[in-house]
């Protein structure tokens, strides 16, 4: 017991193709320093010890998760935006509730229903100005005039200066109108 040593001299595989021996060493191994340079740079540089259609099945598998992950983080991402317009909406309702309540907030802080009703008034108003600029001369004038100013600059693309006329023209038609508004707002 104790007086053999742990293993074998000789140890010997089933179908005894392969044999290894083991004996006591006195001296270290030593090895060259070319085999070791060598191992060095093999363990340095990447080896490709996966096939290239394993690796690309790899890769397409990695970027399909990666873009599954980032679909399911933008969905997270828009209902998590849903949610704080719900909520800015609840709080901008409750406070035009409290704000009709009291006199001063109702002014400062104007409900929506109105704003809806004074941009109906502003669009009629629009409408209006838009329907009599087309029924006064000086407007017309200054239609024509900028219709034959763009039809002279694309005509004479090389010589713009031949349109001077047409802008003279556009200038007289453009200080009818400013000095017709100046009238009224005198006027009023």
């Amino acid at each position: 017991m104790g007086a053999q040593g742990s293993k074998p001299d000789h140890e010997a595989t089933p179908d005894n193709a392969d044999q290894s021996f083991f004996a006591a060493r006195t001296q270290p191994v030593n090895f060259s320093e070319s085999l070791i340079n060598h191992l060095q740079s093999q363990s340095t540089t990447p080896s490709s010890a996966v096939p290239a259609s394993r690796q690309q099945a790899l890769d397409s598998h990695i970027q399909q998760r990666l873009a599954h992950e980032l679909e399911r983080l933008r969905a997270d991402e828009q209902h998590v935006r849903d949610q704080i317009e719900r909520a800015l909406e609840k709080e901008n309702l409750d406070r035009e509730q409290r704000g009709t309540g009291d006199g001063d907030d109702a002014k400062a802080l104007p409900h929506s229903a109105s704003l809806l009703h004074d941009l109906g008034e502003l669009e009629k108003r629009a409408q209006a100005v838009r329907k009599e600029r087309a029924q006064t001369d000086e407007w017309r004038q200054v239609d024509v005039g900028k219709d034959d100013l763009a039809k002279c600059f694309r005509d004479n693309k090389d010589t713009p200066l031949e349109c001077r006329d047409k802008v003279e023209a556009f200038k007289r038609a453009v200080a009818g109108v400013e000095s017709s508004f100046f009238q009224t707002m005198k006027s009023s």
